[in-house]
């Protein structure tokens, strides 16, 4: 798993990452909004990610870009992917002859998050009330989203693609566990690296209806550890998510 995020793969998708923020910047006058693996790397600067994560502030806006931009640039469109309303994948060839293939997935923010084998949702809108400006190269603006909600899309993320790979086979079960190895990196990288508004968080939390799955996504995202490390991992999580929930002894 840990060979999906190795440094030549994420280098190539930070290349294409940070275009399209250049393209975004210059020709639409607008700083996208990134969420997901670069969202969380913005704030480790640990592993990168072979995805790009983008939510547009409604349809029009992404349509626009749609067809401005994807499709103009060599990316095969796919529909209805998990979360996100569009996939679009693109093969970049490295300097030295390899082929990275770089996965963009769209939404917009009158889209909800549906967490899998649940009957909760994450609006994807609130990305756009707890966000940050963030810088991903030279005339690369971008906003990510804050840590506190971007923990929030991380729980969400790990029981909805938990229970997607329960009863996935093959290409696709192996997809959900590399995601879901990352997804678990990803929020110890933020638990190691930010300052986080634990008042915040815990409001995200209960308002999303989280705060009852912390348990299920604690267990799915230590398993994804050696025991040293699932040890370190939990230790961390308690701290954070009892500190969340109003009670940090």
């Amino acid at each position: 798993m840990e060979s999906d995020y190795r440094l030549d793969v994420t280098e190539e998708t930070h290349k294409e990452l940070v275009e399209f923020i250049q393209w975004y910047n210059e020709v639409q006058g607008h700083v996208p909004l990134i969420v997901g693996g670069w969202a969380a790397w913005a704030y480790h600067r640990g592993l990168g990610s072979k995805d790009i994560d983008v939510i547009f502030p409604g349809s029009a806006a992404k349509h626009v870009t749609l067809s401005q931009y994807f499709k103009s640039n060599g990316y095969a469109e796919h529909r209805e992917i998990d979360s996100f309303d569009f996939e679009f994948t693109k093969t970049r060839v490295t300097s030295d002859g390899r082929k990275v293939n770089v996965i963009v997935d769209a939404a917009s923010m009158d889209r909800n998050v549906q967490v899998s084998g649940t009957d909760l949702i994450i609006p994807w809108s609130l990305a756009e009330k707890y966000k940050r400006r963030f810088s991903f190269g030279k005339n690369a603006d971008a906003y990510i989203v804050d840590p506190e909600l971007l923990l929030v899309y991380k729980v969400g993320a790990l029981v909805g693609r938990d229970f997607k790979r329960k009863t996935a086979v093959g290409f696709r079960r192996a997809h959900y566990e590399s995601k879901l190895w990352k997804d678990a990196r990803d929020v110890l990288g933020v638990f190691e690296n930010c300052e986080l508004d634990e008042k915040l968080l815990g409001s995200l939390l209960e308002s999303c209806g989280l705060d009852v799955l912390l348990g299920d996504a604690l267990e799915i995202a230590g398993s994804h550890f050696d025991p040293d490390g699932r040890e370190t991992f939990e230790k961390r999580w308690a701290g954070v998510f009892r500190a969340a929930r109003g009670n940090p002894k």
